[in-house]
């Protein structure tokens, strides 16, 4: 999107982002433990949102500003922004997000430069669910289906200086109790933006909203806590793994323990696997169920790991929550019971395999770059981490960031930009969440969208990543940024 920005030749953007099929139902799956969909009514007017800042939403009867929600570039030098950004229902079982595309660059560009439609770089984020969307692929010619994105047919339109496209893309539908999701547009910083319901005036006429070719392409986050000396722990979303009062595993399921698998450093060792619910329910309807989920968790590993594992599996029923089921005035909080339906998962190995670590030097991060944590915040169960790396010299600062790897390869260490979180003992390290999707080969971090070489002269670059969330009485924590040898002590701010 901007030639001032040296990237990383990759074969990755000319790869297509095929849909994931999980047949063709109004979302890819349903609630859990207990939970009964609601109502996600009509959004009132969005926040104005400025780069690095993730509001949790609009506030109470504040009406729209003129540029509604905006999402600006990562880097100071991207003079692209996304202005106005919608999420707008488009029948039962789709979501179209809808934008303007604002070039306030000196030059005539095209949004062609900025993402294309094989590649289709958008992922939106239910993190109370911990579920990620992926653009649906259009239907055409059986030679081509599923190659194309459903996008808007504009990509490769001139936008002049100081003038806006409308882009529009379609995504799976979430569930009807997900009122705001997070968006990641491209090379742009993610902003939270709430849920329109159908109809909405909000949303702009465009030919691809009528496509309706709806193979759902939505999957799990997966994260990683690996403890020093002991086992690394999973939490795996209930709503990623089964339907709705039932503990058959889901096709998004496989996704997850699939991606889970490969986080498992080790041929030997325990697996020790636990499920909860939510407090909808009998005790004794959510115990049973709870036992059940985890038996059949652990029964799939173990299909996948083999037997040098020992395994064994415990339900807990409601009796663990890890967020409010309940507002502080007594009524249904669906986010949070959505975080209460989950399966935790600890792997410890008895022969683990130490992990590679990247050769960080001169030739990867310039050594008087300079690196601030803007925040690190809880948002559905998850931390959600920004910060920035700026140039002060007057020419280019060499780093090598990249938030794809092969998805047939291990991550070796922290690349160059990549963030980990530790607490404060440095005995216990979050790595990066991986969005679901099927293949997923671009998105192989839930992080900054981008790979870069260099940063400009003077400008600076904002990164950000979604964590596994610590404890609730976790206060402090050190961010670690590949290529960067000191940790940098962090406040947590809390969230929803």
């Amino acid at each position: 999107m901007n030639t001032n920005i040296a990237r990383l030749p990759s074969a990755v953007a000319l790869v297509a982002a095929l849909a994931l099929s999980l047949g063709a139902c109004a979302s890819p799956w349903a609630n859990g433990g207990g939970a009964t969909a609601q109502s996600s009514g009509t959004a009132t007017g969005p926040r104005v949102t400025t780069a690095g800042s993730i509001p949790a939403g609009p506030a109470p009867g504040e009406s729209a500003q003129a540029d509604g929600i905006v999402a600006k570039g990562e880097s100071s030098a991207e003079l692209f922004e996304a202005r106005n950004i919608r999420l707008v229902r488009n029948g039962a079982d789709e979501l179209a997000a809808q934008f303007e595309l604002y070039n306030g660059s000196t030059a005539t560009s095209s949004p062609s430069r900025w993402s294309d439609p094989k590649s289709r770089r958008f992922l939106l984020f239910d993190l109370p669910r911990g579920t990620s969307y992926q653009a649906l692929s259009e239907s055409s010619d059986a030679g081509y289906k599923g190659t194309w994105g459903r996008l808007s047919g504009n990509w490769t339109d001139t936008v002049a200086p100081g003038q806006s496209i409308t882009l529009t893309a379609v995504f799976s539908a979430p569930p009807a109790e997900t009122t705001t999701l997070l968006a990641a547009l491209g090379d742009l910083l993610p902003a939270q933006v709430p849920i329109q319901g159908a109809g909405s005036p909000a949303l702009k006429s465009d030919p691809i909203l009528f496509d309706h070719h709806h193979d759902p392409n939505a999957g799990p986050l997966v994260c990683a806590a690996a403890k020093q000396g002991g086992p690394t722990e999973f939490r795996l979303p209930a709503d990623v793994l089964f339907a709705f009062d039932s503990a058959t595993l889901s096709p998004a399921a496989q996704i997850a323990l699939d991606s889970l698998v490969k986080q498992v450093n080790g041929t030997s060792g325990t697996v020790s696997v636990a499920g909860n619910t939510d407090a909808i329910g009998s005790d004794a309807y959510n115990q049973t169920l709870s036992e059940q989920r985890a038996a059949a968790v652990a029964d799939a590993l173990k299909q996948r790991l083999g037997g040098k594992f020992s395994y064994g599996s415990v339900g807990f029923g409601k009796t663990k929550p890890v967020a409010p089921n309940t507002n502080p005035d007594g009524s249904d909080n669906p986010d949070g019971r959505a975080q209460n339906r989950h399966v935790d998962v600890e792997v410890t190995t008895t022969n683990p395999t130490p992990p590679a670590q990247p050769e960080i030097n001169s030739a990867t991060v310039q050594a008087d770059l300079k690196t601030t944590v803007l925040s690190v915040r809880r948002s559905g169960g998850y931390l959600m981490t920004t910060l920035q790396v700026s140039n002060p010299d007057n020419a280019p600062g060499a780093f090598a960031y990249t938030n794809f790897v092969a998805a047939d390869s291990a991550e070796s260490g922290l690349f160059p930009g990549e963030l980990a979180v530790q607490d404060t003992t440095g005995k216990t390290n979050g790595s990066l969440c991986i969005p679901g999707g099927t293949p997923n080969t671009y998105f192989s971090y839930a992080a900054s969208m981008n790979n870069y070489t260099a940063i400009p002269a003077g400008a600076t670059l904002t990164l950000w990543g979604l964590t596994p969330a610590p404890p609730a009485d976790t206060t402090t924590v050190n961010v670690q940024i590949g290529g960067f040898p000191q940790p940098f002590p962090s406040q947590i701010t809390p969230g929803p």
